[in-house]
């Protein structure tokens, strides 16, 4: 919020500071040149040269502006990518650190299951820790994807065949979840502007919406149809509903320290549909959730 303040403040002060000046010249040296001066003809030459002195002092009162502007800007990308640099390495540093232990807890888990001096009550709380920490390792994976995601921004968008992509989505959460039905309407082709990145993002709707359910026999829906502005994709399940936390963050992208999602799947489905100028939509329905990706043609 303070850069975007920051530079609502820059424009609005050249402009009034411009306007202030401009203002200030002309009525001052008008009523100087009226008092003083009786005879026309002086009176259009210092007109004349008075707006030349307007025009040469304003550019240079513009660039002065411009390029103090200009320097605080610099200091402040300076400082971006300085933190972004060391942004970067801590992350590498953490996910390199977080991948390794929990192989390591990961092992030693599975190295006390093999043991039979181990008693089999113990299981269940083995299976626990062995979860968990395949959690840890795919929340560290999530997180590299959803930076390289911020950082590529909108390159990689063009026009493909979201028909296509759809399928080789539904196939592969099939193959991951043969417990779950998913049924597509989709047409026979569509192509739409977007990035080859939706598929990511429809692959963690899916995922979301089996894992999260509390049916042996999960059912999720998705469809596709043409608007007048794009493409709406609609993924629908019959869970148990998004918490109010993860609905702020999926349609609005709003965390606060004390109010937070709890993984990062439905932050990368919105990073990549906002960076195609697409938006996301929740439509309440009981039981189960909808979610209306729109995508711009």
């Amino acid at each position: 919020m303070v850069p975007r303040i920051g530079r609502l403040r820059s424009a609005a002060g050249i402009a009034f500071t411009y306007l202030l000046v401009g203002v200030a010249w002309i009525v001052v040296t008008d009523y100087v040149v009226l008092e003083l001066v009786g005879d026309p003809q002086a009176t259009a030459r210092l007109q004349t040269a008075k707006g030349w002195i307007f025009v040469v002092g304003s550019t240079g009162l513009v660039y002065a502006l411009v390029r103090s502007n200009q320097r605080r800007h610099d200091r402040t990308t300076d400082r971006l990518e300085h933190a972004l640099q060391q942004t970067s390495v801590l992350h590498r540093l953490l996910r390199h650190n977080l991948r390794n232990n929990c192989n390591v807890i990961r092992g030693n888990a599975e190295l006390l299951e093999a043991n039979d001096e181990i008693p089999a009550e113990a299981d269940p709380y083995l299976a626990e820790i062995k979860f968990q920490t395949d959690r840890l390792v795919e929340l560290g994976s999530k997180t590299r994807y959803l930076r390289d995601a911020v950082l590529d921004g909108e390159e990689g968008i063009r026009r493909l065949n979201l028909s296509a992509a759809i399928d080789a989505v539904v196939e592969s959460a099939r193959d991951r979840h043969p417990n779950a039905t998913i049924e597509v309407d989709r047409p026979e082709s569509c192509r739409v502007r977007t990035t080859p990145k939706i598929e990511r993002a429809l692959r963690e709707l899916l995922d979301n919406a089996v894992e999260h359910s509390e049916r042996a026999e999960p059912a999720v829906r998705i469809a596709v149809r043409r608007t007048d502005e794009g493409v709406d994709i609609t993924v629908t399940d019959d869970g148990p509903g998004l918490p109010p936390v993860e609905r702020t963050v999926l349609e609005n992208g709003i965390e606060s320290p004390m109010i937070h999602s709890e993984g990062l799947g439905l932050w990368i489905v919105r990073t990549i549909v906002v960076q195609t100028g697409g938006s996301v939509e929740l439509v309440d329905e009981s039981p189960g959730t909808t979610v209306v990706l729109s995508l711009p043609d």
